[in-house]
């Protein structure tokens, strides 16, 4: 089972997704995908978007990383169950994923846009959302794969 995670920013945009696509840490791009958006123009597509909704201020951006076990599964397992994960919470929103193998442990980092390309809602995470949607989501996927 992985141990997911989320933060919020407020900026730093370009550098979380210059990190999560770190062809070093993601054999060389390999283990990457997005969500509404293409992986080579998603700063400028996720900012556009902020734009067309007039939502530019406060949490910017949300970074959600999904923990697994060393040896508990490969890397293209781990990317499938990110990419299923943002399908399945983060469905509207823009989402740069990226599979990070540089350390003992595989770890999934999904970065994605605050606010929605189809209503122009701003994503709220709430106390409790953690165990009340996004662990949950992550163990049952674990389950499923």
């Amino acid at each position: 089972m992985a141990v997911t995670k989320i933060l919020a920013r407020r900026g730093g945009l370009s550098q979380a997704i210059a990190y999560v696509l770190n062809g070093d840490k993601t054999e060389e791009q390999i283990l990457t995908a997005a969500q509404g958006c293409l992986t080579s123009t998603a700063c400028h597509d996720i900012a556009a978007v902020k734009q067309r909704w007039n939502k530019t201020d406060g949490v910017q951006l949300y970074h959600v990383i999904q923990s697994f076990r060393p040896g508990e599964l490969s890397p293209e397992l781990a990317l499938e169950i990110a990419r299923e994960f943002a399908r399945e919470h983060l469905s509207g929103y823009q989402a740069i994923i990226g599979v990070h193998t540089d350390r003992e442990h595989i770890h999934a980092h999904i970065v994605f846009n605050s606010v929605s390309f189809l209503t122009g809602k701003k994503y709220r995470y709430e106390k409790g959302d953690w165990a009340r949607e996004i662990q949950p989501i992550t163990n049952r996927l674990c389950q499923e794969y």
